[in-house]
């Protein structure tokens, strides 16, 4: 499942779905009416346009909240419960304990949505281990057999 995203959501309405994120591909909710619609949309026009956007990036998964308006709360939500309050046009990534998003206007719950990612490490660890693997490439093809006879 490296570098695969499973987003599953649940819309307030009940409304429910998933989707399968490969690459640079990315998954949103909010209103149509933008150049690329969303993943999911909604008539609603409380909601903003692009209201939740979520993409792998280099580090993992992030969250962007587009939505705007104080009365909208985006919350990234751990496994012990405990939520992390995103403000106005910012992001948070999503981890292996963080993989849950909710979205509410005012007391209305909007739509939670939860994301599936293998853990892939740090782009540290991640960079380390490609010059390990490459390295560890370069050996063999230098330890190979002459086959032509030299």
């Amino acid at each position: 499942m490296t570098d695969v995203l499973i987003v599953k959501y649940q819309l307030g309405s009940g409304e429910s779905g998933e989707d399968v994120l490969v690459g640079d591909d990315k998954w949103s909710f909010g209103r149509p009416g933008t150049e690329e619609p969303p993943t999911v949309s909604t008539d609603d026009t409380r909601i903003s346009r692009g209201a939740l956007v979520i993409r792998d990036s280099g580090p993992g998964p992030v969250v962007y909240r587009g939505q705007r308006g104080a009365v909208a709360r985006v919350g990234l939500i751990s496994a012990d419960g405990s939520t992390t309050w995103l403000s106005e046009a910012k992001a948070g990534h999503l981890t292996d304990d963080a993989r849950r998003v909710e979205f509410h206007l005012g007391e209305e719950h909007v739509i939670t949505v939860e994301v599936e990612f293998a853990d892939r490490g740090t782009v540290k660890e991640r960079r380390l281990k490609a010059l390990a693997e490459a390295a560890e490439e370069a050996e063999k093809a230098d330890s190979a057999p002459d086959t032509l006879g030299r």
